[in-house]
């Protein structure tokens, strides 16, 4: 498979991100929940709250290890969506992070070779959109991911439940790596320099070297 998009090209993009800020959209208009429609042509089932997923009050009612369990029991078997947990203090270093640099190229490897998706993150929610899309035409490039982050519990139980829904292109192995290579990303200090590059300091952002220490840090 041809690579997609590398090298000065995405240096390109992180300026074009910049500029663009995603259409010029903020973060307090990301989501209406009313038709999943993002203003200015980006569409997508938009994310549900927690209580829309599982009950709550019952969750609250069980231990940390018990909780992990039951959110990952619940999602193996399906196939588009993926349960994952955080602790508190790295929920809160990741969104810290992600809401000042909400912008980042991931890479998903297929066969010999690989294609990059751009996330951006809104409010708890990171939306993932293949980056040629994105190249075509900022306004209606659809997500393929979106990874929500729900903090309900983090309080009373230290605990952060995670969940990737999968949209479209991607597979959920595919899926599943992407949101570990996201999460990483804004999680390990060494990573997050390149995170920051890309969002601030673009001429200094290496694409070749960010793939190179995420592969190591595998």
């Amino acid at each position: 498979m041809k690579m997609i998009g590398v090298g000065a090209g995405l240096a390109r993009v992180a300026r074009h991100v910049q500029r663009l800020r995603w259409c010029n959209l903020t973060q307090r208009h990301a989501f209406s929940t009313e038709n999943g429609k993002m203003d200015g042509g980006f569409t997508f089932p938009a994310p549900r709250a927690l209580k829309e997923i599982v009950k709550v009050d019952l969750l609250a009612n069980e231990g940390a290890d018990e909780i992990r369990k039951i959110w990952a029991d619940y999602h193996a078997e399906k196939d588009d969506c993926i349960a994952s947990t955080l602790s508190g203090a790295e929920v809160t270093k990741v969104v810290d992070r992600a809401r000042g640099s909400p912008f980042f190229i991931v890479p998903v490897y297929r066969k010999d070779g690989f294609f990059n998706m751009l996330c951006q993150f809104q409010e708890k929610h990171f939306l993932i959109t293949y980056l040629e899309a994105f190249k075509e035409n900022p306004a209606l490039a659809p997500p393929c991911v979106t990874v929500s982050l729900y903090k309900d519990l983090v309080d009373t139980k230290d605990l952060a439940l995670v969940r990737t829904d999968v949209i479209n292109m991607l597979d959920k192995p595919e899926s599943e790596m992407l949101m570990k290579q996201v999460i990483a990303s804004y999680l390990d200090d060494n990573l997050f320099s390149w995170v920051d590059k890309f969002n601030h300091k673009s001429q200094e952002f290496d694409f070749e070297a960010y793939r190179l220490a995420i592969s190591n840090s595998s």
